[in-house]
C-alpha cells in the first residue's frame, strides 16, 4: 500500500450543465436543448412529405392539410401533458371528450381530437420516398437522422459525474418487427432492445444505442457482442478516468484492459462464473463460510468472489478498487467492491423507473414511434436534471 495515489477517477471537468444549458433557467427552455429546432423541422418536413403521399385518398383538402414546426411543437407539448396525466394509453375519445366536463382541456383548445389522431398515424421522420436505398444499409433507417440529432443533443448539453452505468432497455413493442426482441425476465417480455450509458448520481442519459441485429453491409455494420457495445457507448467520455458500471453480460477481462489502457477509464462489474481466467477457489463452494470473501489482485484489476448463501458465490471485478476493504457499515459484511456496484447499477433502472412513471408512450404498430416516445421520456428526464443542477437544489430536492 506503500505507493502514490492513483491518478484513475480523478475528473478534470466538474459534472453539470454546459454551453448554452448553464442559462437554461426555465423548464421549457431546458426541454427546448433536446427537442431543438432542428428535430422539429426534420419531423416537421418529414411529415408533410408522407402526407402529400397519401393526400389524393381524402375526399377533402382540409382533411389532409400540411402541418408546420408550430403545431408539431403542439402535437409533442400534447404528448408529455398527457403522460404528466399518467393516461398515455387512455383512448384519445376519453381524452377529448368534454360531455361531462371529464376531458382534458388544455388538449381540446389546442387541436381536435380528429386532427390528434391524424397526425399520430401521419408523424415520420426520414424522407419515405428514398427510405428504401437507405434501408440497405441502415435497418434504423426510418428513424436514424432523428435518434442522433438526440444523442447529439445529450452529449453536448452536460458533463457526466465520475460514475456512470451501462445497460439494456426493453421498450415494449408486439407489432411487426425485424429486430424485435424477446426477454422473459422483462416485465414487458417483447420490445426493442437499448443500450444506454447512464450518469450513476442525477440520471441523466448521456449515450443510446439501438439494437437492430446484424446490420447490412455498409457504414452501420458493427459487432454486437457486450464487450464492443461498452466501446462504443463511452466513446464520448473516454480519456476522462470516468468508472463504468455493468452487469455481467457486459463484463470481460480483455474490456477491462482495453477501457483503462485505451480509455483511461475504469470499470465495476459481476461477472460469470463460466470465464476461464477466474481460479476455481473463487467459484460456489458449499464448505465456504458464509460472508466470507476471497480476493484476488492482479496489475490491470481486483476480483472478489463473496459467500452470501450457501453453495452461493457473488463474483465482481474491478480495475478502480485495489485493496480488499470490508463495508463496516454492511451487517453482511459485504466487500466494499460490492456495496460501490450495488451503489453505481441503479443508472438505467432509475431512467426505466422514471419513464414508466410519466410515460409518454401511447399504443402503436410502428416501431419507429416506439423509439420516438422513448427519446421524448429520456429527454423530459434529463431536461429535468438540467432544470435542477441550473437551480442548484438537485442534491437537496434527491
Amino acid at each position: 500500500m506503500q505507493i502514490r495515489v492513483r491518478s484513475h477517477n480523478i475528473i478534470t471537468h466538474l459534472p453539470g450543465p454546459k454551453q448554452n444549458a448553464r442559462n437554461a433557467k426555465f423548464e421549457i427552455d431546458c426541454l427546448k436543448l433536446f427537442i431543438n429546432e432542428n428535430v422539429i423541422r426534420l419531423i416537421t418536413i418529414s411529415t408533410n412529405i408522407y402526407i402529400e403521399s397519401i393526400k389524393a385518398n381524402f375526399q377533402r383538402e382540409s382533411d389532409a392539410r400540411l402541418t408546420d414546426e408550430r403545431e408539431i411543437n403542439a402535437f409533442i407539448g400534447i404528448l408529455f401533458l398527457i403522460g404528466a396525466l399518467r393516461c398515455a394509453r387512455k383512448n384519445a375519445h376519453q381524452i377529448w371528450d368534454n360531455s361531462r366536463g371529464s376531458g382534458v382541456e388544455a388538449c381540446y383548445l389546442v387541436m381536435s381530437e380528429k386532427r390528434f389522431r391524424f397526425l399520430v398515424r401521419c408523424i415520420r421522420f426520414d424522407d419515405i420516398n428514398n427510405r428504401n436505398e437507405r434501408r440497405e444499409i441502415d435497418k434504423l433507417a426510418p428513424i436514424r437522422e432523428v435518434f442522433e440529432y438526440f444523442i447529439v443533443n445529450f452529449q453536448n448539453n452536460f458533463i457526466a459525474s465520475e460514475y456512470l452505468t451501462v445497460d439494456e432497455q426493453l421498450l415494449a413493442f408486439r407489432g411487426r418487427c425485424s429486430f424485435k426482441q424477446y426477454i422473459p425476465s422483462k416485465p414487458a417480455k417483447y420490445g426493442l432492445k437499448m443500450f444506454a450509458l447512464v450518469d450513476a448520481k442525477t440520471a441523466y442519459t448521456f449515450n443510446l444505442e439501438a439494437y437492430v441485429g446484424t446490420q447490412p453491409e455498409g457504414p452501420y455494420k458493427c459487432k454486437n457482442s457486450g464487450e464492443d457495445i461498452v466501446l462504443r457507448l463511452v466513446q464520448p467520455v473516454e480519456g476522462s478516468n470516468r468508472n463504468i458500471t455493468a452487469d455481467n453480460w457486459f463484463t470481460s477481462f480483455p474490456l477491462i484492459k482495453k477501457l483503462k489502457h485505451n480509455k483511461k477509464s475504469t470499470y465495476t462489474g459481476t461477472i460469470r462464473k463460466n470465464k476461464r481466467e477466474l481460479p476455481s477457489e473463487f467459484l460456489p463452494n458449499k464448505n465456504r463460510e458464509l460472508q466470507s470473501s476471497i480476493f484476488g489482485f492482479q496489475e490491470d484489476y481486483t476480483l472478489v468472489s463473496y459467500c452470501p448463501k450457501k453453495n452461493k458465490a457473488v463474483l465482481v471485478v474491478s480495475s478502480m478498487h485495489n485493496d480488499d476493504t470490508i463495508d463496516e457499515e454492511n451487517h453482511a459484511k459485504k466487500p466494499e467492491m460490492i456495496t460501490f456496484y450495488n451503489k453505481t447499477k441503479i443508472g438505467v433502472d432509475l431512467v426505466d423507473q422514471l419513464c414508466e412513471k410519466y410515460n409518454v408512450t401511447r399504443n402503436t404498430r410502428r416501431w419507429p414511434m416506439v423509439i420516438f416516445y422513448d427519446l421524448l421520456n429520456i429527454s423530459a428526464i434529463n431536461a429535468i436534471c438540467i432544470y435542477k443542477l441550473t437551480r442548484g437544489n438537485y442534491y437537496q430536492e434527491k
